[in-house]
């Protein structure tokens, strides 16, 4: 198997190492349900990075048969501009390298808007290849939420649709989406981000100091501005709440600032982003509800099926993918969008339901990790390796 991957990460490669600031899919010795060693070339085309940083490190380099196309990351502070020439210098780099490129069997991108450029590119040098488009998020509504801009909405969706219209098959992690920009070459293929080996065996109970976490980017997209409204009103009843928040993001110096307006820095723990598997568990089994209040444009976040491996039930606001995998008093909450205010009162009364009757807490908790072994890497990495090879190989 001949491999392009399509992605925004940054790399460092040489001899024995390769570094990506993000998971390749999500395995740790291989990638698309595929062993490192099944894999006769792996291209992956993003962005280089000239000196070792602190990302994560697979002990696989060039002498495994992998390449890096891309140019230096130049950094996107005008939002269209400062893209188009990031997109140029890559179709630059992938003309400069068109010899590895020719003999490729398969072309995966999960979406962005530079992919369809990419593809245009890519059909004319990869004759034999597959191509693959991964939607696993609402990227021109949430791009759109962003800047507010309808012209830039419009020609997301146009790229989307048209990389939809060049792959041999769409694959999209959700229902909704399949539903909104599928057309007769697509179909759901799921991901997850947690192993067998990673779901708990025994069900989650209270103690006296009950622990919420939120995990993700913290940007817009999460709308984690609203955590510290929401810890401020349930420390107002006088329960005995504590706030871990994971991750990073531009939005982080605004979070903390109006933490420390509410005064409430005593009580919020901030823990960075996690890059070791291993560390982001313990602070789930530290964890007791994940919290999640984001705007719609998410797909399904992978961080539900993490917060189900370890029993936490999960109160999230109801954007479209979130109720194919969470159902209300099973699961946990789906909290309907609102006003800001409206939202906050929704999340801080299931937070107290759930610490007010513990039993009900173990059976969501018993439920969840039950769930979890529904959504294991094991499961739909072979469902992705099939289609694969199916539409690599025939039959």
């Amino acid at each position: 198997m001949k491999l392009c991957f399509i992605t925004k990460n940054r790399f460092y490669l040489d001899e024995n190492t390769l570094i990506s600031n993000g998971l390749l899919w999500y395995e740790e010795a291989g990638i698309l349900g595929f062993k490192f060693e099944e894999i006769d070339k792996l291209i992956l085309i993003g962005f280089k990075v000239d000196e070792k940083f602190d990302g994560y490190v697979y002990g696989k380099g060039t002498k495994d048969g992998i390449f890096i196309i891309g140019p230096k990351f130049r950094e996107e502070k005008r939002y269209i501009l400062d893209r188009l020439i990031n997109i140029f210098l890559t179709l630059k780099e992938i003309c400069k390298n068109r010899k590895i490129l020719k003999d490729v069997d398969l072309v995966f991108a999960p979406f962005f808007e530079y992919v369809v450029f990419e593809f245009l590119l890519l059909k004319l040098i990869c004759k034999k290849a597959k191509f693959v488009v991964y939607i696993i998020g609402d990227y021109p509504e949430r791009n759109y939420k962003k800047k507010k801009n309808l012209v830039f909405k419009a020609f997301l969706i146009l790229s989307q649709w048209l990389s939809i219209k060049l792959s041999s098959e769409a694959w999209f992690i959700s229902e909704y989406l399949l539903r909104k920009y599928g057309d007769k070459k697509s179909l759901v293929i799921r991901s997850s981000s947690i192993k067998e080996e990673n779901i708990r065996n025994t069900v989650k109970s209270l103690i006296p100091s009950f622990v919420l976490v939120f995990v993700g980017r913290i940007e817009q997209d999460k709308n984690p501005l609203l955590l510290p409204e929401i810890f401020k009103k349930i420390r107002e009843k006088a329960l005995n709440v504590k706030l871990k928040i994971v991750g990073d993001g531009p939005l982080k110096e605004k979070l903390i600032e109006k933490i420390n307006q509410l005064n409430l820095e005593k009580e919020v723990e901030f823990c960075g982003w996690i890059k070791d598997r291993k560390k982001l568990f313990e602070i789930l089994d530290e964890s007791h509800i994940l919290i999640l209040p984001s705007i719609a444009g998410e797909g399904t976040p992978l961080v539900f099926f993490e917060a189900f491996s370890r029993g936490l039930p999960i109160i999230s606001t109801n954007f479209p993918g979130a109720e194919e995998v969470v159902e209300n008093e099973i699961n946990g909450y789906l909290i309907d969008y609102s006003n800001d205010e409206e939202i906050v009162n929704q999340f801080v009364e299931k937070i107290e339901y759930l610490i007010k009757n513990p039993n009900f807490y173990e059976e969501i908790s018993k439920n969840n990790i039950e769930k979890a072994k529904e959504w294991t890497m094991e499961k739909f990495l072979k469902i992705q390796r099939e289609r694969i090879l199916k539409l690599v190989y025939g039959g």
